[in-house]
């Protein structure tokens, strides 16, 4: 039985070696796409279609291999997003041999001369897409879709309008590699994107630098990258830069009223969001300062900032617009009251409990599922000494830290310290049922 050979063209013809040359030229049956097949017109072998009935295909290539040399072309690099996958899960990996190439991303990104290494990839070339919110794209800096006739730059540019994603610059990217069919077009603005026809295969890059875009559709035929709209002196839209233990002036807050930057980055450590999924009740939020944050870890799964003070619940409303935390929802209750309708927590954080905390944190504890973690902070001793018992007598196996913040303050002859107020932050994590008997 001889080996089947997966051979990437890259952008086109000109990026195969001679190794990958003498290997098609040897061939007995050549597979591919009809476009690919076509670079190959005056092979005199067999040629083989690749079309949806792929389980045909893989069949006919299973009969080929047992007598003859079995070639297949895929587009770019047969591991990305290409048929090399299909083949892997039909063929023992020891039957292929796999010869990969420059792959549309890289091809794209190298148009444009931009660096892709921190960009987010997103498919849409097959119907298994991975599961993504067009919202919390607000959070990438650098996005790259392989579009598909439906899902097309329109479609994107509609979604992103749509979720009220902005700050990017779209670039479309036309027949990169077929010179002279290539194009790149720059856009600062959906609607034109979306009024806009484009020849296909095509890709859409995301990007945003800071730069406010003062030119609209930039386009650039041929091999030549494209101009990049933008004004090199123009303002940083800091709204879009989000991270962790962000300045707490960065959130709209009551006076005091919010977890500083530096427990705030402390305390989202002790909870774990080791998932993307995870859904987390933030009690008391007050700012919603540690929402915001949090749900910058779990883009699949929700955040319900509870709080009993509805003029505070405005400031969480408008920082979950600022911030597009698309999985943050604000909840007007006085806790535990209501705590039923909500979903079960595999995460919660006691911000505030006051007078009421022992209710609060028994009810917690009760709704917290097993396994699940909850981060409880506090500045007032006898509330750190009520919270240390509650998750002893659940036996949560509680631990503690107790953090003192210090900040620097100008003085008019140097620096001084000035201290924060110190915070005990208990955390403990939920027991399995069997651990009670």
């Amino acid at each position: 039985m001889n080996p089947i050979h997966i051979i990437g063209i890259g952008r086109g013809k000109a990026d195969l070696t001679r190794q990958h040359l003498d290997i098609i030229e040897k061939a007995d049956v050549l597979v591919g796409g009809e476009r690919l097949l076509q670079l190959f017109a005056d092979h005199t072998g067999e040629t083989l279609v690749i079309d949806r009935r792929i389980d045909v295909v893989m069949q006919k290539i299973k009969d080929f291999m047992t007598d003859r040399q079995v070639v297949v072309l895929a587009s770019g690099d047969p591991l990305f997003y290409g048929i090399g996958s299909t083949l892997l899960n039909h063929f023992d990996k020891k039957d292929l041999r796999i010869y990969p190439n420059i792959c549309c991303v890289s091809a794209a990104f190298a148009a444009i001369k931009e660096p892709w290494h921190d960009a987010r990839i997103i498919s849409f070339h097959s119907n298994s897409v991975p599961d993504f919110s067009f919202a919390d794209l607000a959070f990438e800096t650098k996005v790259a879709f392989l579009t598909n006739p439906k899902k097309d730059p329109g479609f994107i540019a509609r979604r992103l309008m749509d979720t009220g994603v902005d700050g990017f610059q779209f670039c479309v990217l036309e027949n990169i590699g077929y010179t002279p069919h290539q194009k790149i077009t720059w856009f600062d603005s959906y609607t034109d994107v979306m009024t806009t026809s484009f020849s296909r295969p095509n890709m859409v890059i995301l990007l945003k630098d800071g730069n406010t875009v003062t030119d609209v559709a930039h386009e650039t035929p041929g091999s030549g990258a494209g101009k990049r709209p933008g004004n090199p002196n123009a303002v940083t839209d800091v709204a879009h830069e989000i991270h962790l233990g962000m300045d707490d002036d960065r959130f709209h807050h009551a006076k005091g009223l919010i977890t500083k930057s530096e427990i705030r980055s402390i305390s989202l450590s002790r909870l774990k969001l080791v998932k993307k999924d995870h859904v987390l009740w933030d009690i008391g939020s007050g700012s919603g300062s540690v929402s915001m944050e949090a749900a910058l870890s779990i883009p699949l799964g929700k955040v319900f900032a509870i709080e009993k003070n509805k003029e505070r619940t405005k400031d969480i409303t408008h920082n979950i617009k600022k911030f597009r935390c698309s999985n943050v929802q604000v909840v007007l209750l006085d806790f535990p009251d209501g705590a039923q309708s909500l979903p079960s927590p595999d995460r919660i954080f006691v911000g505030g409990g006051g007078k009421n905390l022992d209710a609060v944190l028994d009810a917690a504890c009760d709704h917290l599922i097993e396994t699940g973690i909850i981060v409880i902070n506090t500045v007032v001793i006898q509330n750190m000494e009520r919270a240390f018992t509650c998750l002893e007598q659940k036996l949560f196996a509680p631990e503690m830290v107790q953090v003192q913040i210090s900040r620097s303050r100008a003085m008019p002859s140097g620096t001084r310290l000035e201290s924060l107020n110190p915070v005990w932050i208990i955390f403990g994590t939920k027991p399995c049922h069997k651990d009670f008997s």
